[in-house]
């Protein structure tokens, strides 16, 4: 697990691509194959809301597994903002095209984003070495620090049994998960405005 400024000193460190993928991670605790398989039809920058339709794994997409984990995250100020400097960066934004994809559109592989920016940016800050698990993870950590009930980032996360369909679900947005995101989103925000060493999405 990261602390806040941890994560803030290895976000300020990384190149934007896999800055924008990390932060994110940290800002919403998608998982690993949520996050590589987000196309931009899923982000409705208005409402600030992300829809999980998608996962990928060994190169594969599908449904995400379970009904909990077919979801819809409202977004924060900073991971809305975080989405919007990537955007304006790429130019690849047709609403099927991955967010996150090689220059060819294909997928990434999630340990080669690893092995060539994250894992060189912890060793350079002397860090021990995080995963997408440990983004997830410290997501879940610090919203227990901020008093998010665990009910809610269950599921913001996707860990819990929601009966209901994605439309009745947007219908809770806006009340405590809303709420929920905020609180990360407010003592995270820093990492995506403008640290010491500058931009944070200009490295």
């Amino acid at each position: 697990m990261l602390t806040t400024s941890q994560a803030a000193r290895l976000l300020d460190a990384l190149a934007p691509l896999p800055r924008t993928m990390a932060g994110l991670v940290m800002l919403t605790g998608l998982r690993r194959g949520e996050v590589f398989a987000l196309r931009w039809r899923d982000l409705d920058e208005e409402s600030r809301v992300l829809t999980i339709r998608e996962a990928i794994y060994d190169g594969v997409f599908d449904t995400p597994k379970t009904e909990a984990s077919a979801r819809q995250i409202p977004l924060s100020d900073a991971a809305s903002l975080l989405l919007a400097q990537w955007r304006a960066r790429t130019t690849t934004i047709h609403p099927e095209s991955l967010v996150f994809s090689t220059r060819l559109g294909t997928p990434l592989v999630p340990n080669n984003v690893i092995r060539r920016h994250l894992a060189p940016a912890c060793k350079t800050l002397g860090l021990r070495r995080a995963t997408w698990l440990t983004f997830r993870r410290s997501y879940s950590s610090w919203s227990h620090d901020e008093g998010v009930p665990p009910k809610v980032v269950a599921q913001l996360m996707g860990h819990a049994n929601v009966d209901t369909t994605l439309n009745v679900y947007t219908q809770v947005l806006e009340g405590s998960l809303r709420a929920a995101v905020d609180k990360i989103g407010t003592e995270l925000f820093t990492i995506v405005q403008s640290p010491p060493g500058g931009s944070a999405l200009t490295h």
